[in-house]
């Protein structure tokens, strides 16, 4: 059975609908793989856009990392909008998400993937198919590639995880920077750990810790406040397919990656250093037509965007690996004329047991996850955000098969 909330919405026996009365959409122009294609339609244009288009600066960027490294983190902070989910949980970020910057002339354009996962990781998470070739496909359509790196788990900062040294060393002659996140977490711990408020060893640390994962090849580190301190080798290889063997030899024997560009300390949640990534890469821009109009923050249609919060929010008030069992469904989708938007979503529970585990005692969890929900949903879209959520242990295709009996 279906538990409603605040009201009674006969949503079990209506099929989903999106009804978008009014645009409201952060996405504002079509979206082209090739931005020289992107102004294709705009054949009115004056001569003073033309001119414009001419000045237009671009950069697409590649974040990768390992699961829970902080990436959507750090391109929230960039794009000062929480635009690619996030939660204390792994695999929150369950697809590809373009999430655009843009400053003055200059076009950031951010391909946040998921978190590089092998065959065992997806089986146990039920992660999509698409996992293994989504960091792929970015960096191929990327002019640089960041790597995030979590300084904060002590178990994994020493050296950088296999599969991304995999891909670093698929794609050698991309260019490539290195973000060490968490830093003020290291650091807090480090200070429990030596019983000493002085900030200056937690900075050797971390200075010894980023030539370490270059290799000592890189001197460039970019350090944010309070962590400032007044104190390449490049191998070319024409791209001849390298033999799997060869690389995970390779890559066994790596601790780090001698070829970053740049190396930055970054506090995402604090958005400590961000902006020292941001200068960067709007120096590395190069010109071309921007992909996306001026306005755009994202590729992704507004319901998805809901979708994908409302996951996250779950990842973080569900134990275990509840979460990941669960599907997420947009019954109701409108925006009102005064601009508000109305939103009714399904939680298919693959059980009863698992159902009133979503509900919680009373349907206490539940309202805590549709309250929290719509925060976040109204500090996104910056209006009023009217949730409803309704929990059943209905698998989604069996609602879908009453659905097309009462048609």
């Amino acid at each position: 059975m279906a538990k409603y909330l605040n009201t009674i919405f006969l949503s079990i026996g209506l099929k989903s609908i999106v009804i978008p009365n009014r645009v409201h959409s952060l996405l504002k122009c079509n979206y082209s793989l090739n931005p020289e294609k992107c102004h294709s339609n705009s054949i009115n244009q004056n001569e003073n856009d033309l001119i414009k288009i001419k000045h237009q600066r671009l950069l697409k960027i590649a974040i990768i990392g390992v699961p829970n490294a902080g990436k959507s983190s750090i391109i929230n902070s960039i794009v000062q909008r929480n635009i690619c989910p996030y939660s204390c949980k792994v695999h929150t970020t369950r697809s590809s998400v373009r999430a655009v910057r843009t400053v003055g002339d200059t076009q950031l354009v951010f391909l946040d993937t998921p978190g590089l996962v092998d065959s065992t990781e997806i089986t146990k998470y039920n992660l999509e198919k698409t996992f293994a070739n989504d960091s792929v496909n970015s960096i191929e359509e990327a002019d640089i590639i960041g790597v995030i790196h979590d300084v904060s788990n002590r178990f994994t900062r020493n050296r950088l995880d296999p599969k991304v040294l995999r891909l670093l060393h698929l794609y050698p002659n991309k260019d490539s920077f290195l973000v060490l996140n968490k830093v003020s977490l290291y650091s807090n711990k480090l200070r429990k750990l030596i019983m000493n408020t002085d900030l200056l060893k937690s900075k050797s640390y971390l200075l010894d810790l980023a030539r370490s994962l270059t290799c000592y090849k890189h001197h460039n580190i970019h350090i944010p406040k309070p962590y400032t301190t007044t104190s390449e080798e490049t191998k070319t290889h024409e791209s001849l397919k390298i033999q799997e063997r060869e690389l995970e030899k390779t890559v066994k024997q790596s601790i780090g990656w001698e070829n970053f560009k740049d190396v930055f300390m970054v506090s995402a949640i604090h958005s400590l250093g961000s902006s020292d990534i941001e200068d960067y890469l709007l120096q590395k821009s190069k010109p071309s037509p921007w992909m996306f109009s001026k306005d755009v923050l994202t590729d992704k249609e507004d319901h998805k965007l809901v979708l994908h919060m409302i996951d996250s929010i779950l990842y973080d008030y569900l134990p275990n690996e509840v979460p990941y069992n669960l599907e997420v469904e947009m019954e109701y989708y409108e925006v009102s004329q005064e601009g508000n938007i109305h939103i009714v979503v399904l939680i298919h529970c693959n059980t009863p047991r698992i159902e009133k585990l979503v509900m919680g005692k009373k349907g206490s969890r539940i309202r805590n996850i549709a309250k929290k929900a719509e925060q976040h949903l109204r500090n996104l879209f910056l209006t009023d955000v009217f949730l409803k959520m309704v929990v059943t242990d209905k698998p989604k295709y069996s609602v879908q098969q009453m659905t097309d009996n009462l048609t």
